[in-house]
């Protein structure tokens, strides 16, 4: 491999004012992903112009899920997307990213009224949460939390598919980011946590799927404090190595241009300078709300 595919740095990314580096389910699954990739978007803070339009799809579906949960997206308004999608995303009407929105809001509309009659009390809607640990801080963006009628805490996860199979949904039972979650919702609210209740928007007009509670999975979390110290400790040997696998969901990398030629004027060509996300973390709200 040539050297020049190698990448070093002495700082490892801006962390948070306690000194440890701070780590969500997308900075953990893109080092495990490609070391380089990881460097570009967490240290070098790139990310493309242009976002794909299926992942706008997902953005946009949870920020409406978001309003219904607030009880900001109400039933009558189902009638009249067009104006709700204008009022979250001014765009002109010939522009790519409002046919996007609308299409999204589309999606949620058939969900939305099934939701509706569930037995089911959302008692917060989308929240930031972190807990520090002794060598690094986890962060979690939740969809949402809920309480069965038999006031069980539950987990909401929204997920947009293009289809729906059982073996999407044990990925996720088993995945890396509910072991985050799980274990970041405990911690905060120091409650036990019954699970998640996946919610699977499959990308057509009709509900394809019906809501799946899945128990919460102890083992899975064990595994992800393993995976957290391993990557922790590669990370500190600041090898910023490219990955083989350059295909992520079946399309190409979005730093495939400079993994194959990282020239100044690719980079400004191609890719802008972003900011982190915010964490808030607000122990009233918690505590009144759950």
């Amino acid at each position: 491999m040539p050297s020049r595919r190698v990448r070093k740095v002495h700082e490892l990314d801006k962390i948070p004012t306690s000194g440890k580096i701070r780590f969500s389910h997308n900075k953990l699954s893109t080092w495990l992903h490609c070391h380089l990739r990881y460097k570009l978007y967490y240290v070098d803070k790139l990310q493309p112009k242009r976002k794909d339009a299926n992942l706008q799809i997902g953005d946009i579906t949870h920020k409406l899920l978001d309003l219904w949960n607030k009880g900001e997206l109400k039933s009558e308004h189902l009638g009249d997307l067009e104006t709700q999608v204008q009022k979250l995303y001014p765009f002109n009407e010939g522009d790519e990213s409002y046919q996007v929105a609308v299409e999204a809001a589309n999606l949620v509309v058939g969900y939305v009224r099934q939701y509706e009659n569930e037995p089911l009390k959302v008692v917060s809607s989308e929240v930031h949460m972190q807990t520090e640990l002794p060598d690094y801080i986890l962060y979690a963006r939740l969809d949402g939390l809920a309480r069965t009628d038999d006031k069980r805490l539950w987990r909401l996860e929204y997920k947009t598919t293009k289809k729906m199979d059982s073996y999407y949904l044990n990925g996720l039972k088993a995945g890396l980011q509910g072991a985050i979650y799980d274990y970041v919702v405990e911690e905060n609210f120091k409650e036990k946590l019954s699970g998640t209740i996946y919610s699977l928007l499959v990308k057509t007009q009709v509900p394809q799927f019906p809501r799946a509670f899945a128990p919460i999975n102890r083992p899975a979390i064990k595994r992800m404090h393993e995976t957290c110290q391993g990557v922790l400790r590669d990370i500190q040997k600041g090898d910023f190595y490219p990955s083989s696998a350059c295909l992520n969901y079946g399309r190409d990398c979005d730093f495939k241009i400079l993994c194959d030629n990282d020239t100044l004027e690719n980079r400004e060509a191609f890719y802008t300078k972003r900011s982190e996300d915010p964490v808030i973390v607000d122990e009233n709200k918690k505590e009144s709300e759950v």
